[in-house]
């Protein structure tokens, strides 16, 4: 049955249960908790501060299983809400409603995090995108289609989202076929991001719980119990956001979808003033501090890890203007949530147990969104 827990035979549900936190970490901040948000990324922490909105005098916990930032800071920062091949094939799948739909939800989530923080503690950038087209065919699909879609998005974003006049040079690419460009899109430093939303959970009096994997989560009597990897809390509430990961907790639509992410060396000189999509957003790229970010290649066929860490620096080298090297500085991987569903998984599904995941490579631009739809739920 879809939503159901997975039970994994892990510590029973009842007092005599031996835990792995200390009494005085119980005593501190574990104890009488109303609510526990599972996922410490964008989405979990916009839920926890909602939750303090509508329950000023809840105790609030955070549990995330990463030590440092969370998927937040392993994404790529990219403020998107589709490039032209991405949108061309949705409408082709979906249908122009649906598409339009998506999209709308993208734009107003990425309005909502601007506005609720502010460019300057999001690292915002107003740079614009280009997607790049190395395949003549589909560059040809996506110009033809470029009318419709305009059309169609006008209403939603205010003005037409795409444009041809911009020129692969112009946007410091080479060896493509050409480029269409979103001036509508931008970037962010996703370690502003975080620390942003942190220093509010601070002052909002909400916990987090850092470097613990939930591992089970079990229903009782009007309460659950939160498996982690040091131990049992207990809540009367669990909101689950931890995006492809709740697949291991849930039976749910959603799965991880690993994405490497490469950050190379500074070049002098670096001329990429926009954001860049190519492949139907599978492969992206930008400038961070006078460095390059690419990252994606989850749709190729590779032997191994290595080899499309290498596909990428191709990619780079061939297509990034007067780039002769890439030297690799930096190198993670981020998890997407993705399903048969393009859209996010917002559900109540009983007994003070709801979900909010399934991002599927836009959390950046739903997640403020899909956090605060999923506190509304308890």
């Amino acid at each position: 049955m879809s939503g159901q827990p997975k039970n994994k035979g892990l510590r029973p549900n009842h007092p005599e249960a031996p835990s792995g936190f200390s009494y005085w970490e119980t005593k501190g901040w574990l104890q009488d908790l109303d609510a526990v948000v599972v996922g410490g990324g964008l989405v979990g922490m916009s839920a926890a501060l909602r939750l303090r909105q509508r329950h000023p005098d809840w105790h609030i916990l955070i549990v995330d299983r990463a030590t440092v930032g969370g998927a937040t800071t392993r994404n790529a920062g990219f403020a998107c809400f589709g490039s032209p091949s991405e949108l061309l094939e949705d409408w082709q799948q979906l249908g122009a409603e649906a598409t339009v739909a998506l999209v709308k939800m993208r734009w107003d989530g990425l309005q909502a995090l601007r506005q609720t923080w502010g460019d300057h503690a999001l690292g915002y950038r107003d740079c614009g995108a280009v997607e790049a087209f190395s395949d003549p065919a589909l560059l040809a699909a996506c110009r033809d289609a470029l009318p419709r879609l305009n059309e169609a998005l006008c209403d939603t974003l205010g003005t037409e989202p795409f444009t041809t006049d911009v020129k692969a040079g112009d946007a410091g690419l080479t060896g493509l076929e050409g480029v269409i460009a979103s001036p509508l899109e931008g970037a962010i430093d996703t370690s502003c991001l975080a620390t942003t939303l942190r220093e509010q959970l601070h002052r909002e009096n909400i916990g987090l719980l850092t470097g613990h994997e939930v591992t089970n989560l079990t229903p009782g009597q009007g309460c659950w119990t939160i498996e982690t990897s040091e131990g049992q809390i207990q809540a009367p509430h669990v909101l689950v956001a931890n995006n492809g990961w709740a697949s291991a907790l849930l039976d749910l639509d959603v799965q991880t979808a690993p994405n490497t992410v490469l950050v190379s060396q500074p070049h002098t000189d670096l001329h990429l003033p926009s954001t860049v999509h190519h492949d139907r957003g599978y492969v992206y790229a930008r400038e961070v501090d006078g460095r390059i970010l690419i990252g994606g290649g989850r749709h190729w066929t590779c032997a191994s890890e290595a080899e499309r860490v290498e596909r990428l620096k191709a990619w780079a080298v061939e297509h990034i203007a007067d780039v002769s090297r890439f030297e690799v500085e930096f190198q993670w991987q981020g998890h997407l949530g993705v399903g048969a569903s393009r859209g996010p998984l917002i559900e109540d599904l009983g007994d003070g147990l709801v979900v909010g995941v399934r991002m599927g490579g836009m959390g950046v631009a739903i997640g403020t969104e899909v956090g605060r739809k999923l506190a509304d739920l308890v």
